[in-house]
């Protein structure tokens, strides 16, 4: 996947490349794709030719709508600086937007580029933070931006549905994003000091630069000694007995639902074999009616007893809470419960 996309970033580099005086053909941009395709990459040999024919329909289809000489573009896979204070300290943000274009109007418009399967509705974009990022990025690079007020427009161009979805940002919104981020800096302050920064593993951890320092891979870097070659040899047999496992549990399940049928259709509740007998029971689950209960508990100084905090409730509560009453919130959250599992995942 990370493959896929990165071709079809560096082809749509080359299809805007403003150095060249006359944009590319159609057939160009194809060849210099198959120039860049390597088949070797995908272990699933049947999976490659898909993927190939997947990108062809691609950039075919944004071609014929993004014909490459209509566009102002100011810079492609531009590095940029977003600093954010907090007032005591200055933090610096960095990254890379795909494309920048000049508008007509004289403003600009920041595009990245996705390559995803999967498009999100238009709330979803406008709370984007990453654009928020480019945002202030651009505004960095260019001041004027904010100094003028000028509109920036932010697109996430989703190549595989061909559909470009657009947004804007008000200087209260940056303002706003500019306080999540320092909450979220803040969070990781914490974290690290109380040794328990967390490793989020995701879609792009094979080729992260910071695997060795990294909770989730630093083993696979840690000098060997005896100890380990038990320990490996207990992950093997791990791995069978999960598979088993695996197998077992979805052999169980399809039994549980022929039996289910069963008692169903007979009307019993309990089945007989040579080895025993399966009884069948039933879990309810009750809710109350808040306003009747608290009518019979509030008089005798009971209801605040029986009151919890819905997580949930309370995250939608914040994003309207002003940067200081989010940080207390963010200050008075602790960990409740703790429990740690083990995932398999095979190579």
């Amino acid at each position: 996947e990370r493959f896929f996309g990165s071709v079809i970033h560096d082809v749509l580099r080359m299809l805007h490349d403003t150095n060249r005086l006359v944009p590319p053909t159609e057939e160009e941009m194809l060849q210099y794709f198959g120039q860049k395709w390597k088949p070797e990459v995908f272990v699933d040999k049947q999976e490659e030719p898909i993927a190939f024919s997947l990108g062809v329909k691609i950039l075919k289809n944004y071609y014929a709508k993004n014909y490459p000489g209509q566009f102002q573009i100011v810079d492609l896979e531009a590095r940029f600086e977003a600093p954010i204070s907090d007032g005591a300290e200055t933090h610096i943000i960095i990254g890379i937007i795909d494309r920048i274009d000049k508008l007509e109007d004289g403003s600009f418009e920041i595009i990245d580029y996705k390559t995803s399967k999967r498009m999100p509705g238009q709330k979803i974009v406008d709370n984007n933070l990453q654009l928020v990022v480019y945002h202030l990025g651009a505004a960095n690079r260019w001041p004027t931006i904010l100094n003028g007020g000028r509109p920036v427009k932010l697109s996430l161009y989703y190549l595989q549905h061909g559909e470009k979805l657009s947004t804007f940002r008000a200087a209260k919104q940056l303002e706003e994003a500019k306080e999540k981020i320092l909450l979220t800096i803040d969070k990781i302050k914490v974290d690290i000091s109380s040794g328990k920064f967390e490793a989020l593993p995701g879609p792009l951890c094979d080729w992260c630069s910071y695997q060795k320092y990294c909770p989730l891979f630093k083993h696979k870097f840690k000098e060997k000694t005896p100890a380990d070659d038990e320990i490996k040899r207990l992950a093997e047999e791990y791995f069978a007995l999960k598979e088993q496992s695996d197998k077992n549990n979805k052999r169980l399940a399809e039994i549980k639902s022929i039996i289910g049928r069963y008692y169903d259709e007979k009307g019993v509740e309990r089945i007989f074999s040579d080895s025993g007998y399966l009884t069948r029971s039933s879990k309810k689950t009750f809710i109350y009616d808040a306003g009747l209960l608290r009518d019979v508990l509030e008089p005798i100084g009971r209801w605040k007893e029986v009151l919890t905090i819905d997580n949930s409730k309370l995250k939608n509560v914040i994003v309207s809470l002003s940067a200081v009453k989010k940080r207390l919130i963010e200050g008075a959250k602790k960990v409740g419960k703790e429990t740690k599992s083990i995932m398999a995942t095979k190579k």
